[in-house]
């Protein structure tokens, strides 16, 4: 009597190994809890892994563990503990962070100088847009 699975042999079934994203990461940082999930839903059904963070400081403990490091930061302003304008002023102080584009995502007029800007409410149309352009 045959065993139901191979073990060993030249007839073993042999694992595929399943090939990387070619996407890069996104860092989501928002402290709006529910928006954080729908645009992270939203990223994941368009194939991007995505990393969540609910204010500046937790993102910065993230980015220094990323692997692979996120190909971009959406990120709030007004979140508590760490602010998002915090936070980019921090990136800009580690030379592997600051090369890391950041779009902000807030409902605040206007973004801090040089920062590329989505308003809320979030088109997410526009958001996904940004994320192929910026992660592939």
């Amino acid at each position: 009597m045959s065993e139901p699975w191979p073990t060993g042999g030249p007839n073993a079934p042999r694992a595929t190994p399943i090939p990387p994203n070619p996407r890069a990461p996104v860092l989501l940082v928002d402290d709006d809890a529910e928006l954080r999930e729908m645009m992270r839903e939203m990223l994941e059904a368009a194939g991007y892994d995505v990393y969540c963070a609910s204010n500046g400081k937790e993102a910065l403990d993230l980015l220094h563990k990323a692997d692979p490091p996120p190909g971009l930061i959406l990120l709030d302003l007004m979140m508590p503990i760490m602010t998002g304008e915090e936070m980019l002023a921090a990136l800009k102080q580690v030379h592997a962070l600051a090369a890391i584009p950041v779009t902000i995502v807030s409902g605040h007029d206007g973004p801090p100088e040089g920062a590329a800007y989505l308003k809320k409410p979030v088109d997410f149309g526009a958001l996904l847009a940004i994320v192929q352009k910026t992660c592939g």
